[in-house]
């Protein structure tokens, strides 16, 4: 018989083996999770953490720019709200007939503003609530141009002409202004899109022209587009 000292050192057992030999009883492998490298446990906790935080922000809408609403303001620069006449009546019915189920309108605004103590509208102001993804889609949409026509005109069968991209300002989003009416009694309209709002300033005097218009619009938006 060859004796255990007398073994060879590459025959002794080692490692689980030796554990084995020196055992009377049979040792149980180890678990499965102790087998894994430890590289691989950082970077299934990685993805576990990233899809926890993506689900929390679909969920919650955390990271999203901030929703808006549209509030009409009682004073807005110089400017104050007039009594409801007949123009601000009628559009604002024609807005409310997009409140459908099948419309991304959800709230709608209108009035009219003039010069304090006037007691005469200058300016109809329309907002409108609602889900806008496409900003300069909708723009399209509400000049009219969606359906492709070169003459483009406005609900009341107006032209509307002069079309040209402006800044929209700090709340982001797209604002146009164009020329509406023909040329004995011009218009001039601005409108405005982001994510949650759309609004439309219409000069009602035929004398500010579309560059100073699209200032004031942006003094209108600051003043009417409020946090949701």
């Amino acid at each position: 018989m060859v004796d255990a000292e007398n073994e060879r050192p590459s025959e002794r057992p080692s490692g689980l083996q030796a554990i084995w030999a020196n055992t009377l009883e049979p040792v149980a492998p180890l678990p499965w999770y102790r087998t894994v490298p430890r590289k691989a446990w950082i970077a299934g906790g990685v993805v576990v953490a990233l899809f926890a935080a993506l689900t929390v922000a679909a969920v919650t809408g955390a990271g999203a720019p901030p929703a808006h609403r549209i509030a009409l303001a009682d004073r807005i620069g110089d400017q104050e709200r007039m009594p409801d006449d007949d123009v601000v009546t009628t559009e604002r019915a024609r807005l409310h007939g997009n409140l459908t189920a099948l419309k991304p309108y959800r709230d709608v605004s209108v009035a009219g503003y003039g010069p304090a103590g006037s007691g005469r509208r200058s300016l109809l102001v329309a907002g409108m609530t609602g889900s806008f993804p496409d900003a300069r889609g909708e723009l399209d949409r509400q000049f009219g141009a969606v359906w492709g026509s070169d003459a483009t005109r406005w609900p009341d069968n107006e032209p509307i002409r002069e079309r040209r991209d402006y800044p929209a300002g700090p709340l982001g989003g797209a604002l146009d202004c164009a020329v509406m009416g023909d040329s004995s009694a011009p218009r001039t309209v601005c409108v405005w899109a982001d994510g949650t709002t759309v609004g439309a300033v219409i000069d009602g005097t035929g004398a500010i022209r579309p560059d100073d218009l699209a200032e004031r619009a942006l003094e209108v938006r600051a003043a009417v587009e409020v946090e949701a």
